[in-house]
């Protein structure tokens, strides 16, 4: 981490619950990406940090492992 980050304030920050950094990680990028965004990619955007703040990475499947069943059932084919 850069020497432009202060320490105490990212101590402060990683103390919080997951939650409420998210919701300040939010905040930020707003109030620096937004700008430059019309309304609509703002809005996709929006909609897609909370289908991922809402995903259930348990579900998730390694790439690997979904790469090794495909080619198990080319085999079987």
């Amino acid at each position: 981490m850069g020497d432009m980050v202060d320490r105490a304030l990212l101590e402060q920050v990683m103390r919080l619950d997951e939650e409420t950094r998210l919701e300040l990680r939010d905040a930020i990028e707003a109030s620096v990406v937004e700008e430059h965004l019309t309304p609509e990619l703002s809005e996709l955007l929006d909609e897609r940090v909370a289908d991922d703040d809402a995903a259930n990475r348990e579900e998730y499947v390694a790439l690997e492992d979904d790469e090794r069943d495909v080619r198990s059932r080319r085999r079987i084919a």
